[in-house]
């Protein structure tokens, strides 16, 4: 394995853009051809406009580039002549995704937050009204933590540690809790107002904190509230989700947004849910055909990637006709346009057509053992005209097909959809 294709294969590296390095030489702006959604100008600017704290959402597909609009975010927000102290806040550190409730994201919130604080601002939160509560919890799980002689991160550390490898443990820990969250919450906004009163002192704003990966939570029944995962989260839970007394963002399901509650949850969450959609590499049906605009954005990714390793697209791509036909098989999705180069590569250096087809064949059959007799019809439907239709009996396989990434969302030239180009040959029918 040469050094040169070692170097490649990290430059297609499928996470998000981190820090300030990586956004200035590998982010290409791709709003003109997401619909100028202008996602990061509109929830920075309702965090300056604010008197109040607000709470916001961010929907998207997985993998349309969520978590490196919220990095933008966050540089934006630090590096304004008004300034604020930003957390970016990975929930996937302290939260199963399989199993949500409001208890883990105040525990993420919380200890990522006096990590960040202690590190970035030398601010060190004492663990106040949670003293008082403590005690309770370390007899449940069977540990204990002397918190007059460490951070208050190490009590948050020791509950997340063990709430999110133990199901029984979490359930135990919820029940406790259940009736004592106003409390939890008061604790938790103590602390947040001192360090707002603290970072005012060192010349910001305020507090935000960005809560990333809550939209790739599993979303199924709720085993006591009747209703998906994801809605008693960020429906039934609203009340505590924005109860925090600094700006809060978190990243929620597209399937929500797409879902009878819609209009609740915007009415919930600031009026509006800002959808980061797909590239548009097509032109949408009847018309059809490339978007040229698309093609040359998503090429300009792979080119920056590769300028990062220190080589070009003529030395890892045997043909330009091979780079188009990955893209094209992406279907416009940032995160899988990286997978399938890093998959395409580990076949063929340099990669192929034949390399491109190992991946893309995977994927479809993934989507045939997925996909179910009720599927296909809005697969098909989608296929013709770019729509789908909403009814009673649809609106469930809708927003199985829309979270699985089965069909894909555009918003240029007024909102529409096309079918996954993976699945795109495959039959029109499960037959």
């Amino acid at each position: 394995m040469s050094d040169l294709m070692e170097k490649v294969y990290q430059a297609f590296d499928p996470g998000p853009l981190g820090g300030d390095a990586d956004l200035d030489k590998l982010y290409v702006d791709l709003d003109d051809v997401r619909g100028r959604a202008d996602v990061v100008n509109r929830l920075a600017n309702k965090i300056r406009l604010s008197d109040t704290p607000t709470c916001q959402v961010l929907a998207g597909h997985k993998g349309s580039g969520k978590s490196t609009e919220l990095r933008r975010l966050q540089r934006q927000l630090e590096t304004a002549t008004k300034r604020y102290f930003v957390v970016f806040c990975d929930s996937d550190e302290d939260i199963d995704r399989n199993d949500v409730d409001f208890l883990e994201v105040l525990i993420a919130i919380m200890r990522q937050t006096s990590i960040h604080l202690r590190e970035e601002a030398g601010i060190k939160l004492k663990p106040g009204y949670f003293r008082d509560r403590w005690e309770r919890i370390w007899n449940l799980l069977g540990s204990k933590v002397e918190l007059d002689s460490v951070e208050l991160e190490a009590g948050f550390a020791t509950i997340s540690t063990t709430v999110k490898a133990s199901p029984d443990a979490r359930l135990r820990l919820r029940e406790l809790i259940e009736n004592d969250t106003g409390n939890w919450l008061h604790a938790a906004n103590d602390l947040i107002g001192d360090a707002v009163l603290k970072l005012k002192k060192k010349g910001y704003h305020g507090l935000v904190v960005l809560v990333d990966d809550l939209d790739k939570i599993v979303l199924r029944p709720h085993h006591k509230a009747g209703c998906s995962t994801g809605e008693y989260l960020f429906v039934h839970r609203e009340a505590q989700l924005s109860a925090f007394g600094c700006h809060t963002v978190y990243t929620m399901p597209l399937a929500l947004a797409y879902s009878p509650l819609e209009a609740t949850i915007a009415g919930l969450y600031g009026g509006q849910v800002p959808i980061v959609p797909m590239v548009k590499i097509n032109e949408p049906p009847p018309k059809g055909g490339d978007c040229v605009a698309g093609l040359e954005k998503c090429r300009e990714i792979v080119r920056r990637r590769l300028e990062s390793a220190g080589t070009n697209v003529g030395d890892v791509f045997d043909s330009a006709e091979t780079l188009d036909m990955l893209i094209r098989f992406t279907g416009g999705q940032p995160t899988e346009l990286m997978y399938f180069a890093r998959e395409a590569l580990i076949t063929s250096f340099p990669i192929t057509a034949e390399a491109v087809g190992r991946p893309v064949r995977e994927r479809r059959k993934a989507y045939a053992r997925q996909l179910r007799a009720e599927h296909w019809p809005i697969i098909n439907e989608v296929r013709k005209s770019g729509r789908f239709t909403r009814t009673e009996q649809t609106d469930e396989a809708i927003r199985d097909l829309l979270d699985s990434r089965a069909v894909l969302q555009y918003a240029n030239d007024g909102e529409w959809y096309a079918v996954n180009p993976v699945i795109e040959s495959e039959p029109s029918s499960p037959t």
